[in-house]
């Protein structure tokens, strides 16, 4: 039995979001993602780029205005291989907020 240990419940909302950030190498990219689900605290992402926890990225959410896009910021905590090719990556916006960049909204993901 899985004990689930979230503290927010999850969204399952398959939309698709653009991801930006250094990859693993520390290659600058820009890669299309398909989002699994949103919460509160972040999201969690399908990603083909190779990158590590502990890294920031930025994706584009919605404004609060809800008429524009905007870049938003957070870090990634965790990076899970899968035999597809692709990663499947947490991305905590609360832990975005402590650092030097800001975070938008996770609410609203295009």
């Amino acid at each position: 039995m899985r004990i689930d240990r979230r503290s927010f419940p999850r969204l399952e909302e398959v939309v698709g979001i653009s991801v930006r950030g250094l990859d693993m190498f520390g290659a600058p990219f820009r890669e299309r993602a398909q989002v699994v689900n949103v919460s509160r605290e972040g999201l969690c992402f399908l990603l083909m780029r190779p990158i590590s926890a502990g890294r920031n990225l930025e994706f584009i959410c919605r404004s609060r205005d809800a008429f524009s896009l905007d870049w938003a910021v957070g870090r990634v905590v965790w990076v899970s291989e899968r035999f597809d090719g692709y990663q499947l990556v947490g991305l905590s916006a609360m832990a975005a907020q402590g650092s030097n960049e800001t975070f938008e909204s996770v609410a609203f993901v295009v």
